[in-house]
């Protein structure tokens, strides 16, 4: 099935079409959007920003943001490549410790490699990474700005969670612009990835919002992160070029990191328990969707 549907594009849209009724149980209207994602949609079938691929490709992004808010919020880079082998790896995990390995076109998978790594683990990492290369993710996932980037292998130092976490803490803000310059902001945090995930939303002034998107919404208390307010400050910053984008950050006691930039949240298929908060986040996304 996952063949066909990467080779055949007329079979993606239709299965894509019905899981999404089946999901969010209404007939979606991608030309005269108004939900939140039928405008996804319509940005994906009318992509209309010179941005999208710089803001998309995991390289070029740090560039692009370390421009527009500093190069302190930039995770280190440790390698840039056409390929990677078991070799260069290894010899990164001896000078650096610990790193991430990805390709720079694609949203994953990513691999976090460690200096305990088997040789077999380490090499299907690399294997794995330099065959993402040769995919046309964009074609695939029907988002043509993936498909203007070079696909090239990225390897980052790895950022270390909070004493007593198992993972970082990753805020994902949806900046909304405004007609009159202003802008709303919707704050996506995932909780326990991996053995018991939850994603709850809150607004700027993180009020608790009772919207249901993929997984439950149970934490409905969520502490002032440290620097919180420079986040949301920084994430304006970086949206200001776009109607929409969801701008996301780590931050480990108070050091703020930039994660990505994402144009297309769950490639417009987001399952919302209702159509109405689908609607009401529709309404927050003013302008043309395509930009």
């Amino acid at each position: 099935m996952k063949k066909i549907l990467k080779e055949i594009a007329f079979i993606r849209k239709i299965y894509f079409w019905l899981r999404f009724i089946y999901n969010n149980k209404y007939i979606p209207d991608f030309k005269n959007p108004k939900t939140y994602n039928e405008k996804v949609n319509y940005r994906k079938r009318n992509a209309n920003h010179p941005l999208f691929s710089t803001c998309a490709d995991k390289i070029a992004a740090k560039e692009y943001v370390a421009s527009k808010i500093g190069k302190q919020y930039i995770i280190p880079t440790l390698f840039i490549g056409n390929s990677i082998t078991e070799t260069q790896a290894r010899s990164l995990l001896e000078e650096h410790g610990d790193c991430l390995l990805k390709a720079n076109h694609n949203s994953g998978p990513v691999y976090l490699l460690t200096t305990d790594m088997t040789q077999v683990d380490l090499k299907a990492a690399c294997d794995d990474v330099n065959h993402q290369l040769t995919i046309d993710f964009g074609k695939y996932q029907n988002e043509p700005w993936y498909s203007e980037i070079k696909p090239q292998v990225l390897v980052e130092k790895r950022i270390y969670p909070e004493e007593g976490e198992k993972g970082l803490k990753d805020y994902k803000f949806h900046v909304f612009r405004q007609e009159d310059g202003s802008f709303k902001v919707i704050l996506e945090v995932h909780f326990d990835q991996g053995y018991n995930h939850t994603i709850s939303y809150f607004d700027e002034e993180l009020n608790w919002l009772p919207i249901t998107v993929e997984h439950p919404n149970i934490v409905t208390n969520l502490e002032k992160p440290i620097n919180y307010n420079l986040m949301v400050e920084k994430a304006k910053e970086l949206a200001t070029e776009f109607t929409h984008v969801r701008v996301d950050f780590y931050n480990v006691d108070g050091n703020i990191y930039f994660g990505e930039l994402t144009f297309a949240k769950t490639g417009g298929g987001a399952i919302f328990m209702h159509k109405m908060f689908d609607l009401w986040m529709g309404n927050l996304w003013q302008g043309d969707p395509a930009k």
